[in-house]
């Protein structure tokens, strides 16, 4: 690199303060937004209480506030040294004004967290998406402050670029190490009971300011070193260089592997593109890192030239082989937003294999082309990312659409298709393109539509659509011991007022088994599922009160055991005393629970001949009442 472009002026007196003051005010805006959460709203749980706060009574005003808080100093540390007052506030205000158009449509396009919950945080995909265009939009206009054209020095591209990033890196790696500084305060003060320091820590108002204050201390001294700092990029980069030849190696033969083995055996992992995509991104990390500036004068040794003439192709080919992948799926099961969002990474890394493949067929300088490719492919995927933030590619829109009208073409039948992806994964418009479905001639199909809406579980066992789950309750509950027959008034009940995560056959058609144990006055319900990726631990029951109202009224556990689920299906099953008694104090019943997992296992291998289960002996008249009332006994004190 020319000594032009490595040497730098040293940041103004005034930088220093007015940097730490930004960190300080960027902690404090911080801290005034967490007052505005409700402490809770970290959990699942959706509570009354959650109303009163503003970030609820106004979602996407704070969820706005937030990312403008989270992005906006950064911007300001990195550059108030950089550009032109007036330029730099032209900037921040630009920026800030798409960041809340942005959070606006983010916010609109999928309101609610869980089902129900409205949402005020913004979306992961708005966060990362948003962050690498605000990081190739400052890079570029950093460079052009400096009077060049885009397609020019790249050495001053490749040096601001990474130079940001390793500061960025460096800076969150300070913030650690200065909070655990701070932890170990704290705990040596403890050894001694003065809790002042630990207290402290606990209180937003003090940890906010003193993390956002240490990352502008560290962005700082980093600036004023930028020696420091590009000898440990240039380490870094040497060594990842060196990664190269290997993963190169290592993605050629496989493809060379594949050609004999056929894409067969890709297909059945299911998870075939994302593998495929990060082995393409591996590779232009480790390219980059390997060409570094470009400077023939500093030209890598020959092992790592061949390895990245190779890895161009290599790169391209992985990218195709995932968007082949990916369309196969589309064309299987339709879009959703994950593929979408899969199909715009494959997009850019069939562009930048396409590109780096045609600097590699360049034998007069090494990979010259590669970085008109680079400056190309970030404009790309500001136009990528674009369209994913906004309305003229949103995900949530495309599998909204491609799923209803794979419903509508009869692609998928009414019992098979995924309404839970409507209901919960796809935002404002599956919520939307559900509510047509409710009215949609084929009787079937606006039935279960009709229950999908009233369904409050976002997520299935396995990770996979169950159909099942829009159809009526009980429809696919197994009753034992044979010639069972579950009582009528348990089966018409409206369990969707009391819903249980446990048994949700009995709000829908999930698979279960249901267990009738007799007892007096009336038999013992035990609903345990059998859909999930393993059996069960525990299963509700459920029994009569004095009234004849149904309810829960205890767990069992240990159901997972094989021998056990077969006992009870054969209604092999007898009430014993518990191995210690309950206790009375005060008028008040203390439940014994013994300890699990400290005595024999509880679920042995079965036997090649299993002893049947033995009769109570009608001596133990007190055997039936130990097992209270979850099994429809008073129990004896």
């Amino acid at each position: 690199m020319n000594e032009e472009t490595t040497t730098e002026p040293a940041p103004p007196a005034q930088t220093g303060p007015l940097r730490l003051a930004i960190g300080f005010a960027q902690g404090l805006a911080a801290w005034l937004l967490l007052e505005l959460v409700w402490p809770g709203s970290y959990a699942f749980a959706d509570r009354p209480e959650q109303a009163l706060f503003w970030s609820r009574q106004h979602p996407t005003a704070f969820a706005a506030l937030t990312l403008v808080t989270a992005f906006i100093p950064v911007i300001a540390l990195a550059e108030v040294a950089r550009m032109r007052w007036k330029r730099l506030a032209i900037y921040l205000a630009v920026t800030s004004i798409a960041l809340v158009l942005l959070t606006l449509h983010d916010i609109a396009r999928d309101p609610f967290d869980y089902g129900t919950s409205p949402r005020i945080w913004p979306s992961a995909t708005l966060i990362f998406c948003g962050g690498i265009m605000l990081f190739i939009v400052n890079q570029l206009l950093e460079f052009r402050e400096t009077g060049h054209r885009f397609y020019s020095h790249y050495a001053l591209h490749f040096e601001e670029s990474w130079m940001r990033g390793v500061q960025f890196v460096l800076s969150l790696v300070f913030v650690g190490l200065v909070w655990a500084v701070l932890l170990l305060g704290a705990a040596l003060f403890d050894l001694i009971h003065i809790s002042a320091l630990s207290t402290l820590l606990e209180k937003n108002w003090f940890r906010c300011p003193v993390l956002g204050t240490a990352f502008a201390a560290s962005v700082h001294i980093t600036d004023v070193r930028p020696a420091l700092l590009r000898g440990m990029r240039n380490l870094g980069l040497t060594l990842l260089g060196w990664l190269l030849p290997l993963v190169t190696v290592l993605a050629a033969a496989f493809l060379l592997a594949l050609l004999l083995v056929g894409v067969e055996p890709l297909w059945q992992t299911r998870r075939a593109a994302s593998l495929l995509l990060t082995a393409a991104s591996v590779i232009l990390v480790l390219l980059n890192a390997a060409y570094k500036d470009g400077d023939p004068q500093h030209a890598p040794p020959a092992v790592l030239r061949w390895a990245g003439r190779l890895a161009g192709p290599v790169m391209l080919a992985l990218a195709l082989l995932a968007s082949w992948a990916i369309l196969l799926r589309v064309g299987q099961y339709g879009w959703t937003a994950q593929r979408v969002q899969s199909a715009a990474t494959a997009a850019m890394a069939v562009l930048y294999g396409a590109g780096y493949a045609w600097a590699s067929a360049d034998l007069t300088t090494w990979l010259k082309r590669l970085e008109r490719v680079n400056v190309t492919a970030s404009f790309a995927m500001l136009a990528v990312f674009g369209a994913l933030l906004t309305p003229l590619a949103d995900p949530n829109r495309i599998a909204a659409t491609s799923q209803v009208a794979r419903l509508h073409a009869g692609k998928v039948t009414p019992e098979k298709f995924d309404y839970a992806l409507l209901r919960f994964q796809t935002g404002r418009t599956g919520t939307d393109a559900l509510a047509a479905l409710t009215m949609d001639p084929n009787p079937e199909i606006a039935a279960r539509a009709k229950r999908a809406q009233a369904s409050k579980d976002r997520y299935n066992y396995g990770g996979e659509p169950d159909p099942a789950t829009t159809e009526g309750p009980f429809s696919h509950a197994a009753i034992y011991p044979k010639g069972a027959v579950l009582p009528q008034d348990f089966r018409l009940k409206d369990w969707q007022e009391t819903p249980s995560f446990d048994a949700p056959c009995m709000e829908n058609g999930t698979p279960c088994d249901i267990f009738v144990l007799p007892g007096k006055p009336s038999p013992t319900l035990i609903i345990h599922r059998t859909n999930a990726p393993s059996p069960e631990d525990s299963a509700p029951a459920y029994t009569r009160d004095p009234a004849g109202a149904w309810h829960r009224t205890g767990t069992l556990v240990n159901l997972r055991c094989p021998a056990v689920i077969a006992a009870l299906r054969e209604g092999k099953a007898a009430p014993v005393r518990p191995p210690y008694d309950d206790l009375m104090a005060a008028g008040i019943r203390l439940e014994l629970m013994p300890e699990r997992g400290l005595g024999p296992d509880p679920c042995p291998e079965p036997q090649p001949k299993p002893q049947p289960v033995p009769t109570p002996k009608p001596s133990d008249a007190q055997a039936p009442a130990r097992m209270g009332p979850a099994f429809g006994n008073p129990g004896p004190g």
